[in-house]
């Protein structure tokens, strides 16, 4: 399998490039060398995309590292994955084996990790999986408890495509859930580059479904690089328990360093990116 290049698959004015892998197309968009001494895997939360790492890819391309921004299946420039609503694919552990592979595809034998929000759980099952991970950082990420942003039960969203497809009734009883899905993810400010059709909600949901907390916590016990939790006292999505409980998860990793801003709320790869970079380039 090989990469292909394609500047008018970019997400910004840096190229763009298609990683064909053995789940689908993967886009991603550099910033800077890609033969730097520090390179960042990007992983975007939901929904999301790589240009949620525009600021920190230039403050990493600033010093002198690399960052390589995910556009993970089914958001930004990557195609969807034709998926059964049972597949594991929505797992954490599946979508970490993507961002492997995507890594190792690009040539990039040593990586740290970056996860925002629900993008936190791939790049946890990335670092506690993959012995090239160097060091990991998670920013307002999905902890290894429920979080108040989970406004519809685990049971709901693990079915919801199951419901959906039901004879007669299936769009009927979905709708609801559909609509609380996109009436929160407006209150909150969670938005992607466009807005999402109901088919996406769903595969979405089957995303939020695939957690599973004590996976989460076996993942956090095995990370054994450095890690940074950065969290804010006004995340409307994440309550100021989930960081702490999370830093403290981090057992096995040889440093945690955790960062709980006053302000900033949920997007902290965005406001704190010089604080997160200079991190990164230090441990990293």
């Amino acid at each position: 399998m090989t990469t292909t290049t394609s500047t008018a698959l970019a997400t910004d004015d840096v190229p763009g490039v298609l990683v064909k892998t053995s789940v689908g197309d993967v886009h991603v968009v550099f910033d800077g060398d890609v033969h730097a001494a520090v390179v960042v895997a990007c992983v975007h939360g939901l929904p999301g995309s790589a240009r949620d790492f525009i600021h920190l890819g230039r403050e990493l391309r600033r010093r002198g590292a690399c960052a390589v921004r995910f556009d993970m299946p089914g958001f930004g420039r990557s195609p969807p994955l034709k998926m059964a609503p049972s597949s594991t694919l929505y797992a954490p552990q599946q979508r970490a084996a993507v961002v492997a592979e995507v890594m190792q595809r690009l040539g990039h034998r040593r990586y740290a990790v970056v996860g925002h929000s629900f993008g936190g759980t791939a790049a946890l099952a990335t670092a506690a999986s993959f012995e090239a991970v160097t060091a990991l950082a998670l920013i307002c990420s999905v902890g290894v408890t429920r979080h108040r942003g989970l406004t519809i039960p685990h049971e709901i969203t693990r079915q919801l495509a199951g419901i959906r497809e039901l004879p007669v009734v299936g769009a009927r009883l979905a709708a609801p859930f559909i609509d609380v899905v996109r009436q929160t993810t407006e209150r909150l400010g969670v938005r992607g580059e466009r807005p999402f059709s109901d088919d996406e909600i769903v595969d979405q949901m089957q995303l939020l479904g695939g957690i599973d907390y004590a996976d989460l916590r076996g993942f956090a016990r095995r990370v054994r690089v450095p890690a940074l939790v950065m969290s804010a006292e006004d995340d409307r999505i994440l309550e100021r328990a989930v960081p702490f409980t999370l830093a403290a998860a981090l057992t096995s990793s040889p440093l945690v360093t955790h960062h709980h801003r006053t302000t900033g709320g949920h997007f902290l790869q965005k406001r704190a990116a010089a604080a997160i970079a200079d991190w990164l380039t230090v441990v990293g």
